[in-house]
């Protein structure tokens, strides 16, 4: 049986784990050198902040799914 790979909701989410995920969102999304350039970094760290309180640190693993998500929310 397949499970999903989300984080519990009893286990606590790292300072590092936030960091890691704000420079992976960077690398793809920074406005100069990012994969897909589309926003500043301080635009991203705003979508960011905003996916972590619509999700209320529910279901985050800072994987490509929250990264997909951080982008739905730059692109409104």
């Amino acid at each position: 049986m397949l499970q999903t790979k989300r984080r519990q909701l009893n286990k606590s989410i790292k300072i590092n784990d936030i960091i890691e995920f704000k420079n992976y969102c960077y690398k793809f999304y920074n406005i100069n050198y990012g994969v897909y350039p589309i926003a500043t970094n301080r635009d991203i760290d705003h979508a960011i902040m905003k996916y972590f309180f619509i999700s209320n640190y529910k279901d985050i693993e800072f994987d490509s799914i929250d990264r997909e998500n951080v982008r739905i929310i730059l692109n409104k």
